[in-house]
């Protein structure tokens, strides 16, 4: 008698489980894997408005790093958000390259194929230098900057002190702590699901090359031809790049304003989301061809 039980326990179990999961809402958003250049990057579009708003990622970060601010910023804007070539979901091919020149390239191809009118980038750290490059590149399309403790001044006296095979295994083991993804939120297509950086070869030796490659601190002479109006957003007590980097920034680049966040760290936009979204509004919400900033 048992063991006619357990068959229909099991049928029971299934059934359960697949009204579970058809009783489960939508994701709020569906992930895409659209062109950068040579390569093809997750990436998310949803919001409304006259502006369209890039979000980059830092170094070893995916678009996961925007979660918490990407959902208010498309009230208002457009939002356009991807993992960078190499990092998160995106390919990861073995021959790169990766360093400043490529990655701008790859992102001035994806930012001229897959936006519309005006933009704004926004970017942290590795995102934030590329974020500037893609100004100093387009001043037509490209009004204005939200540049979130970026590279490209320096880094850190202890970042710059970690071997390149160390901070690219501490890169490549990001999703540890920042997971790639929310099923909830971000949606993906079956064929997807089965991947994770964590286990990929390719996360590890992408992380690897990119420190070796990429010029962190590669902006340094261009940063007072930015011509746009640019908001710096910095933690006071960031430990990566010290907000002395923002101090000297804002001197140098000729329409600036710096917002400093008491006691927040390198990633203020996860730590200080409701901060940072007021900043940035209050930013975007006047003209962009205005310094009064």
């Amino acid at each position: 008698m048992t063991r006619r039980l357990v068959p229909a326990a099991l049928l029971l179990l299934l059934l359960a489980l697949s009204l579970r999961e058809r009783d489960r809402p939508p994701a709020a958003h569906r992930a895409e894997w659209l062109a950068a250049g040579d390569v093809h990057v997750r990436a998310a579009r949803f919001g409304s408005g006259d502006t369209t708003l890039v979000l980059l990622h830092g170094f070893g970060e995916s678009l996961m790093a925007w979660r918490a601010v990407a959902d208010r910023l498309a009230e208002r804007h457009r939002v356009v958000l991807l993992d960078l070539p190499g990092f998160g979901l995106s390919e990861k091919p073995a021959a790169g390259p990766w360093d400043l020149r490529a990655m701008h390239a790859r992102l001035e191809a994806f930012v001229a194929e897959w936006t519309r009118g005006p933009v704004v980038v926004v970017g942290h750290s590795m995102g934030g230098e590329l974020a500037a490059a893609l100004a100093l590149g387009d001043t037509t399309r490209i009004v204005s900057a939200v540049l979130i403790a970026p590279a490209g001044f320096g880094l850190g006296q202890v970042t710059q002190s970690l071997p390149d095979a160390l901070a690219g295994a501490i890169g490549a083991s990001t999703p540890l702590v920042l997971p790639v993804r929310d099923d909830a939120w971000l949606a993906g297509p079956p064929e997807r699901l089965g991947y994770d950086p964590l286990t990929d070869p390719a996360t590890l030796r992408t992380a690897q090359a990119v420190m070796e490659q990429f010029d962190f601190g590669g902006l340094r002479p261009r940063w007072s031809a930015l011509r746009q109006p640019v908001l710096l957003i910095w933690g006071s007590l960031d430990p990566t790049i010290p907000v002395s980097t923002g101090e000297s920034l804002a001197v140098v680049i000729p329409c600036a304003r710096l917002a400093v966040l008491p006691g927040a760290l390198h990633r203020p936009h996860q730590s200080e989301p409701d901060t940072v979204v007021a900043e940035i509004e209050r930013f975007l919400s006047r003209r962009p061809e205005r310094c009064d900033i």
